[in-house]
């Protein structure tokens, strides 16, 4: 289920017991739900431990063409959209170490005593987001308990480019489609041998019963070629 705002499409509960929360998951399960545009069926929910807690933070951090950019706030949570403004944002360069002094300025208004634990944790999150190849990170919320910082919800991405590389340290991981969509045999065909090298090959149906089917390809020159079509509406497939 790759999608965000669970809670507020009403698919995130706390403080249940279990009784409950075989109540709310069996009224929510199979439902048909619509997230960016695409409606799908909710297949699976996560239940965990209920962390009590007060003040809720976020943090992520997104891969950029020159570098990664990590944004921190103190008013995590729900609402951080409506909070946007209160976000703090560096931006760090490939060729530059991350340290504590680098990350200093997200943090500058915690107590000294917290501050540590903080930067720490944001320099290992870092650390993990390079050494897996995520594209993109976002912790939120986390919280602190006793004074360590405490993940409660957390999404991913991974660049799937890099699997051939990463084999090792991924496991048995899986790439679920984008919410609302599933690959037909040509694609999930080509789809398995991207996976198995390193050059990259890519076939997305866009609309099979579209009058379009391009012949381009070649170091992208097919997505260049179908962003400078007329008829974008009736595009079939991307090679």
């Amino acid at each position: 289920m790759l999608f965000g705002k669970c809670g507020k499409s009403g698919l995130v509960a706390l403080k249940l017991d279990l009784a409950k929360v075989v109540e709310f998951v069996k009224a929510r399960l199979g439902i048909e739900v619509e997230m960016g545009g695409c409606k799908a069926p909710i297949t699976t929910f996560i239940v965990e431990p209920f962390v009590p807690h007060e003040q809720e933070y976020y943090l992520s951090i997104v891969s950029e063409r020159l570098g990664s950019t990590i944004s921190f706030s103190k008013c995590g949570g729900i609402k951080i959209e409506e909070n946007w403004d209160k976000v703090k944002t560096i931006f760090l360069s490939f060729e530059k170490p991350m340290t504590f002094e680098t990350c200093a300025s997200l943090i500058d208004t915690f107590p000294f005593e917290v501050r540590g634990n903080i930067g720490d944790f944001i320099m290992v999150v870092f650390s993990v987001f390079q050494d897996l190849d995520f594209s993109f990170l976002e912790i939120n919320p986390f919280t602190l308990v006793n004074g360590e910082p405490y993940p409660l919800d957390m999404r991913g991405e991974l660049d799937d480019t890099t699997a051939f590389k990463n084999f090792n340290k991924w496991g048995n991981i899986e790439f679920h489609l984008p919410f609302g969509r599933a690959l037909s045999p040509t694609e999930s065909f080509i789809h398995s041998l991207d996976e198995k090298m390193s050059a990259s090959l890519k076939f997305i149906i866009l609309n099979p019963k579209r009058r379009i089917w391009t012949m381009v390809v070649e170091c992208g020159a097919s997505i260049i070629y179908a962003d400078t079509l007329s008829y974008q509406a009736e595009l079939s497939r991307i090679l």
